[in-house]
Formats: structure tokens, sequence, C-alpha cells
């Protein structure tokens, strides 16, 4: 049944991410500085504990999420949205008292092994939302995730320079206990538990009941491509800027670029993902992932710092479309009770996507240049078009695929 009052439910549910979200890019970028201050012995030694302590920290999520996913379907979805952004503000919490680079890697892990505010959030609006206002409700969410990404960045070191690091973790944890909150008091869930015999199932008996679902493994494969083909540019877009013409002072010029980049991805998300309910979600997954894949090729080539700007800006009016349009359509072809264990396994491509993807740019930069790293990433944008083509060609396409209701005004 659906939620009488879903509207509420969405602003509040959207309010809440975007305080986790802004409480996770709170500390994020301090981490390499971070680790200077417990004892890291030079830039790279920092660099390299940084880069280890996010692998590590994405490996657990891999591991854990489809479990968490699982327990949603089980137990209920507004649950595991307290859970996931509870268990990360106490472990931010307790990354403010560590003592050594050991110790914040421990806590970072343990930190992968409980969170997941963007699947549990996700898998609550999919089981919640009414199906013609799915696309929406989920352009909202993603509205609410790059505004939390864009201002966390820059609230953390403001309170890192006036305060210190440790105050930063502390405010960081402090938004994320504020957003379990926000959504204990406001959100309401008209959950119905299965039978216990469907509660009883084991996890590997649940995946292989998703996995059976001709779409859904097919879905999971372009949501990696998605998040890897944006992970690889993170390594290197402000290196890259700072070797164009106009960037006299670097941290500015990133800011406004990776700022821009955001705030029209946001704008994309809301618009595309009502557009979506109207068309269709499948088209709009092609045409952004094509328009994704084209607004990348040409960053490759650009002198100065206004031409990267105005690229970049092309690209968010597709980025922002894209999870809206993919995360729809994995709720379109996967039953409503099992949208929780779905969202945890995408969930887990997605965290995979991003153990490797720094890897990957690395290697890129290091053996073709800075430059190549952006046709790479147009490549697996083309790729993932490719990819969706064909699969969407070689499988009908049901009203519920497409993302509109089989009968319009009522709920699904």
């Amino acid at each position: 049944m659906w939620a009488k009052d879903w509207r509420s439910n969405l602003v509040a549910l959207a309010f809440g991410q975007m305080l986790s979200i802004a409480g996770f890019n709170f500390f994020i970028p301090l981490l390499p500085l971070f680790f200077q201050k417990l004892g890291a012995s030079g830039t790279t030694e920092a660099v390299q504990w940084a880069g280890a302590t996010n692998a590590m920290g994405s490996l657990a999520m891999v591991v854990a999420q489809p479990y968490w996913g699982a327990m949603a379907d089980r137990w209920g979805r507004k649950p595991m949205v307290i859970r996931s952004m509870l268990g990360s503000g106490l472990t931010t919490l307790l990354l403010a008292v560590a003592s050594s680079p050991e110790q914040l890697l421990a806590l970072y892990v343990l930190q992968g092994l409980v969170t997941g505010t963007v699947a549990a959030s996700t898998a609550l609006v999919a089981g919640s939302m009414p199906r013609q206002h799915l696309g929406f409700a989920l352009g909202m969410l993603q509205v609410a995730i790059f505004v939390g990404a864009s201002c966390g960045p820059l609230g953390g070191g403001l309170v890192a320079d006036a305060l210190g690091f440790r105050a930063a973790f502390l405010v960081a944890g402090s938004l994320l206990v504020l957003g379990a909150l926000v959504v204990s008091a406001l959100v309401r869930e008209n959950f119905v538990p299965p039978p216990l015999s469907e509660r009883r199932r084991s996890f590997w008996s649940e995946g292989r009941t998703l996995l059976a679902i001709a779409l859904f493994p097919l879905l999971a494969v372009v949501i990696f491509l998605i998040q890897f083909g944006n992970a690889i540019m993170g390594p290197v877009v402000s290196l890259y800027i700072s070797s164009l013409e106009g960037a006299d002072n670097v941290a500015t010029a990133v800011g406004m670029v990776m700022g821009a980049t955001g705030a029209m991805s946001a704008v994309s998300a809301f618009v595309i993902g009502r557009l979506g309910d109207r068309v269709g979600h499948r088209p709009i997954l092609l045409i952004c992932l094509a328009g994704a894949a084209l607004s990348y090729f040409p960053q490759a080539m650009v002198g100065q710092v206004w031409q990267l700007l105005m690229l970049r800006m092309l690209l968010g009016c597709f980025l922002g479309g894209l999870m809206p349009s993919a995360n729809a359509l994995v709720a379109g072809v996967v039953p409503r009770e099992k949208r929780g264990a779905a969202f945890g396994i995408t969930s887990s491509s997605a965290a995979l996507s991003q153990t490797v993807a720094p890897v990957f740019s690395a290697g890129v930069a290091s053996f073709l240049g800075l430059r190549a790293v952006f046709l790479a990433a147009g490549a697996i944008y083309t790729l993932a078009l490719l990819w969706a083509a064909s699969t969407f060609r070689r499988h009908s396409a049901p009203a519920r695929l497409q993302g509109q209701s089989p009968q319009r005004g009522r709920p699904g």
C-alpha cells in the first residue's frame, strides 16, 4: 500500500539524505591532511593512507550492502535508513578521536560495514512512492545528494581551518545523526512484514531470485559503468584544471568548476526525473548516457578553464538524469517486496566501482597523461550506452519498465 503522505515523506527523507551526504563530504576531502596530523611522513605517505582507507571502506560496503538490503525487505526500509545514518554518524564521531593512521583506517572500514544511506533511502523511495511519480521522487533524492555533496566540502574546510580537523569530524558526525533523527521523526512507512517463511530465507537464496530476473543483473552492470565513469575523474580533475590557462587561483577555479557541475546535475536530476515519469525512463537513460559520453570527449582537448567549465556544466545536465532513470528502471523490473535487496546489490556494484576506479584512473594518467582519463570516461559511458541499448533491444519493454503506470493517475 502506498503511503498517503508520500510528498511530506519525500521532503523529510530528502532533507535527511542531504544532511547525511553533507556529513560524509565534510571529512572525506580532509583525510590526507588528517593523516599527516596523525603521523604520516610527507604528502606521498598521507595520500597512500587516504587511498587505502577509501579503498578498504568501499570494499566493506561491497560486502555489507546486499545484506542490509535484504534486511530492509524483511524488517522495513525506514529502520535501515535510520540504522545507516546513525551508524555512520557514530563511527564518524569516533574518527574524531583516532590517534594513529591504523585506528583511522579500522574505523573507516567499520563505517563501510554499517553505512549505506543512499541505498537505504532509494529502497524506501522505491517502495513507498506512487509509481507514476517514482522518477520525480528519485530525482528529488538525487538533488539532495548533489546538494549535500556540493555543500559538504566547503563546510568541512571552513570548520577545519577555524577549529581543527577533529572538530570537522565532530560536526560531520552530528550532521549524520541529525539526518537519522529527521527520518525517525518525520518519515512514515506503511511496511507489511513478509511471511515468516520469507524472512527465514537465506541471503544467497534472495540473491539468486533477483539475479534470475532477466533485466536486473544487466541494469546492475549499467549502474556500475555509470558510477565507474564518474569516479575515475575524482583523482585528476583538480590537477587537470591547474594545468589550464586561467587557473591562476587553482583552488577557486576547482571550486567553481566542480560547484557548477554539481549545480547543473541537481537541476537536471529534478527536471529529468519528472520527465521520465511522462515519456519513460528507458529512453531518458539512453539519451543521458549518450550526452555524458559526448560531453566527456571534448574535455580532453580544452586549453582554458572557462572551456572546461562550459563542458562540465553540459555534462552535469546529463549526469543528473542517470541514476534516477537507472534506479527507476530497477524498481520497474523488481517486485516491490524485493527492492531493498535489489538496491543493496546495485549499491554494492557502485561501491565496487569506487574501489577500482582510482587505480584505473592513476594507471591511465601515469601512462597516457591526464587528458586520456577524460577520453577513457567518454569511452566508458559509450560502453554503457551500447550495453543498455543492446539490453533493451533483447528484452521487451512493458509499461513498468518504461517507467509509466499502466493506468495513469492511479497508484501502481
